[in-house]
């Protein structure tokens, strides 16, 4: 197994924990079978780009980053309004930059790990 695959598996289990869920649960959220969760969690399969896509609409507070790297905070946490004037059209564009920094971020990561996938097959 690649330890990447088990490092990857471990932070899904340890988010489904921050979740206060357990694996049925969680693959019930998403849409699948426990089976498919336990093996991403033991590390026989990685975490899909599938599941990534899942978990980013269902739990949209999830750093999908952390989830694939370690690298950052396992959530992304709102900071309070500091200006309760902002209008809502500063807040959509605030939102629809967060949204395209995560999909950068996401695509890099998966760039990165087919060709880690492809050096090593």
């Amino acid at each position: 197994m690649e330890q990447y695959q088990i490092d990857q598996g471990i932070r899904l289990k340890n988010l489904i924990q921050a979740l206060n869920q357990n694996q049925t649960t969680f693959a019930k959220s998403l849409g699948m079978a426990q089976p498919n969760i336990n093996r991403m969690i033991s590390g026989r399969n990685q975490v899909s780009v599938e599941v990534l896509n899942r978990i980013s609409i269902v739990y949209k507070w999830v750093n999908l980053h952390w989830l694939l790297t370690g690298d950052g905070e396992m959530f992304f946490y709102e900071e309070e309004e500091k200006n309760p004037e902002v209008n809502e059209v500063s807040g959509i564009k605030d939102k629809w930059e967060e949204l395209d920094e995560r999909v950068e971020r996401l695509e890099e990561t998966v760039k990165k790990m087919i060709v880690e996938i492809r050096t090593k097959t």
